[in-house]
């Protein structure tokens, strides 16, 4: 049975149109959206200067005091989907719009990540089930976070149309005549249409502790967990309120469950010397920044992308521009592979960097090089050659989508051997930490160095062969296939 819509017709829009069994959002919408985000936050006399900050065609204050909305799109009507997508991550940064914010999130999350129609409408059907939805919390603010209309116990059951508003008709069938369920009252409201992002809170929050406790919540985790594992996610308890556990909705995946809070990488020469600017706050510093860098932004769902990191670089080097701050980063990453004095290594990094950016634009992933996984502050030799830690930093890390983690690593003699004779001990010790790695969530791959066996290093330049080439080629092109990573 359907759910009437709002105001005599169905609350859909065009953002959030059911395009196949998957939600997806048309390209136009993100125009829309950031058009929509700036007449939320900006003033049609500041309109003209912040659009020119933005790198958008001049104006004159009186477009945009005739129409905000249209002064925005039709400077942006040209625009592809990597540069709305730079020009919404601004807005976001700027203005926090919190609409914008979810179209990034549906934009870059893959279509294999996401909840179908059909697993939308199981849950929806489980939640009819229930005794009372948002138990004593208020029943507005709940469904304020799927619902594109203004809703509220401050607004009327009419408009001055002599309509029915989106309020009166919650009131009507829902709290009055009854004849709404929980999930006739969610589809009216936009549960089928919302955003992903938006949708999973609504999830998060009817597991709340401040809605449910106990065994209703426990009961409700388990059973929305048997549908929701169909698209591959979980409710999983991430925290505690007042002892009371406080679930989150997570991607099944090998990712891990917690969110990287610094990276260290690309470094050089020497061992980065870190220190802890705020020991509690886990925030640290590094004293010889030349030697090492440190990313301590957000990373999101979509995990890091080239774009992204580029991005942070432009802001921190001052670059003129984003291609010249993919040239200048690039260049420095290439310094800390450099140093590894490792051919597989270069290949890969190479040939990562010289193919893929033109296949999969705005969706490459970032490839990290020489990234610290573990780290002590003592050398090997202050440890008197005991170490506390066998493994401190990886030869490359790429951060995908939903907590997934690649680590790849390629063997030189000095993995399994020592003074150029077989070490089994070494080689074991080796095998453990992978095991580790593994059992903690991270993906891992070995190439052995004799794979790139064609690239060499002549005169202070390193050739990489078609044999490497191809080898670093096929690689990621079925990592890639594995984890559903291709342009948009």
């Amino acid at each position: 049975m359907k759910a009437p819509g709002f105001a005599g017709g169905w609350l859909l829009r065009e953002d959030h149109l059911v395009i196949t069994d998957k939600l997806r959002m048309p390209l136009d919408t993100l125009r829309g959206q950031i058009a929509e985000a700036v007449w939320r936050h900006v003033s049609a006399p500041d309109v003209p200067n912040v659009a020119t900050r933005w790198g958008l065609a001049p104006g004159t204050t009186g477009e945009a005091f005739h129409s905000k909305r249209k002064y925005i799109r039709n400077r942006i009507l040209d625009m592809d989907e990597a540069a709305l997508l730079k020009l919404a991550r601004a807005v976001v940064a700027e203005y926090g719009d919190e609409e914008l914010s979810d179209a990034i999130t549906e934009r870059a999350s893959a279509d294999q990540s996401r909840l179908s129609e059909l697993t939308r409408r199981d849950l929806l059907k489980a939640l009819s089930e229930l005794d009372s939805l948002f138990g004593e919390t208020d029943l507005f603010e709940g469904l304020r976070i799927i619902c594109a209309e203004h809703i509220g116990a401050d607004q009327e059951d009419v408009d001055l149309f002599g309509l029915r508003t989106p309020t009166g008709n919650i009131r009507q069938h829902y709290l009055r005549n009854r004849d709404w369920s929980h999930e006739e009252l969610l589809i009216a409201c936009g549960a089928l249409t919302a955003s992903q992002s938006r949708f999973l809170r609504l999830i998060e929050k009817l597991l709340h502790p401040v809605v449910r406790r106990g065994d209703a919540q426990r009961d409700l985790a388990s059973a929305l967990n048997s549908i929701l594992g169909a698209d591959g996610f979980r409710a999983v308890v991430t925290g505690q309120q007042s002892r009371h556990p406080v679930y989150s909705i997570q991607r099944i995946s090998q990712g891990l469950s917690s969110k990287p809070k610094n990276l260290v990488f690309a470094a050089i020469n020497t061992k980065p010397d870190l220190y802890f600017t705020d020991a509690i706050n886990n925030d640290i510093a590094i004293r010889n920044a030349t030697d090492a860098l440190i990313y301590d932004q957000f990373v999101n769902e979509s995990g890091l992308l080239w774009e992204t990191l580029a991005e942070w670089w432009q802001a921190r080097e001052q670059a003129p521009n984003l291609i010249e701050a993919k040239r200048s980063l690039y260049t420095r990453l290439l310094q800390s592979v450099k140093g590894a004095s490792s051919p597989g290594q270069y290949a890969l990094f190479s040939a990562y960097y010289h193919e893929f950016p033109a296949i999969l634009g705005a969706s490459l992933p970032t490839l990290i090089p020489e990234v610290y996984l573990h780290y002590d502050p003592r050398t090997l030799k202050e440890r008197a050659g005991d170490p506390v830690l066998l493994r401190q930093r990886m030869d490359f890390l790429l951060l995908l989508d939903h907590n997934v983690r690649i680590v790849i690593e390629v063997d030189g003699s000095q993995h399994y051997s020592e003074a150029g004779r077989a070490a089994p001990s070494k080689y074991a010790r080796m095998l453990e930490e992978d095991r580790r790695l593994r059992l903690s969530g991270y993906e891992l791959y070995r190439f052995g160095g004799a794979e790139f066996s064609d690239t060499s290093t002549t005169e202070g330049k390193t050739t990489v062969g078609l044999r490497s080439r191809e080898v670093a080629m096929q690689f990621f092109t079925r990592l890639w296939e594995r984890h559903v990573i291709k342009a948009k």
